[in-house]
């Protein structure tokens, strides 16, 4: 369908498959970076946040958190504490620094292709990713709090995050990469953290996504939505990842559904009754009233 899904903007280009049916690709503008047309990032204040002094490359114990990768560039399992930081622009540092790496890109080529058990688009991997390597960043457009409730705007490719102290989101549906494709599952083999590495005392922090165990070539590349995200849809849909411990399977579903009936039922029973003792009530006031 298509070669190069990216045109050109990735270091390897994102081919698109489609062996399955005829549905064509999504149309949104791919971008490898966050698209902010509010000027959000731009009028940040130029206060510079801690950097490093070091000359070439970055030892542990530096400014920065130097030691969350190591000597190839792979997240150590001990260091999954999110955010981490990377060393910025500020920094004295060589720019091939062992603290560099989300910030440079996606390093492994991926294709998108559409999957035969009707879970849409999804991505695999065309090289083996080793446990711990960062694979994309999830880019798209930044939003406030009151452009995210526009009826416009819908929460398919929401992804919470932060820039300071302030929350915003990042919407992946008129712009995004191949990340915007990659799915859920129960028994995910990548999972998704913040990292920073801006100079301003109000970072960005970056969606990144980072392999949690050795995928290999071939092999689709899944990550978990999160609990919040399934309460939300999962009286819509359930979830088809296929793991035999389905968090959100169709028996699940079935069971929220039965929930949540029950619990309205009982609402529309608890308002029923008290419409009726107030009528009770009123017409005991009118007979005392006679």
């Amino acid at each position: 369908m298509s070669e190069d899904l990216s045109n050109g903007s990735e270091r390897f280009p994102v081919r698109v498959v489609n062996d399955v049916d005829t549905a064509k690709m999504i149309d949104f503008v791919y971008t490898t970076r966050i698209v902010d047309r509010n000027g959000v990032l731009a009028s940040r204040r130029n206060t510079v946040v801690t950097f490093c002094c070091c000359s070439g490359m970055c030892t542990t114990g530096c400014e920065c958190s130097s030691g969350i990768y190591d000597e190839y560039g792979f997240a150590k399992e001990s260091s999954l504490e999110w955010p981490f930081v990377e060393c910025s622009a500020a920094c004295t540092c060589s720019l091939q620094c062992g603290n560099r790496v989300a910030q440079k890109g996606a390093t492994y080529p991926t294709e998108v292709f559409r999957t035969c058990d009707g879970r849409g688009w999804a991505v695999r991997a065309l090289r083996n990713i080793r446990k711990g390597a960062f694979i994309g960043e999830y880019t798209g457009e930044l939003l406030s709090d009151a452009e995210t409730a526009r009826p416009e705007r819908t929460d398919t490719y929401f992804f919470e995050t932060r820039v300071g102290e302030r929350l915003f989101t990042v919407d992946a549906r008129l712009y995004g990469n191949f990340t915007r494709f990659i799915n859920h599952s129960c028994r995910p083999n990548a999972t998704v953290g913040m990292v920073v590495w801006e100079a301003q005392l109000e970072q960005l922090n970056h969606i990144c996504i980072f392999a949690t165990e050795n995928i290999p070539k071939g092999k689709e590349i899944t990550i978990s939505y999160g609990q919040s995200w399934w309460d939300a849809k999962l009286p819509q849909f359930s979830c088809r990842c296929g793991h035999a411990n389905c968090e959100y399977s169709e028996d699940r579903r079935k069971t929220e559904l039965q929930r949540l009936a029950a619990e309205m039922t009982a609402e529309l029973q608890a308002r029923s009754a008290s419409t009726a003792s107030s009528s009770s009530s009123d017409e005991s006031d009118e007979k005392r009233s006679v």
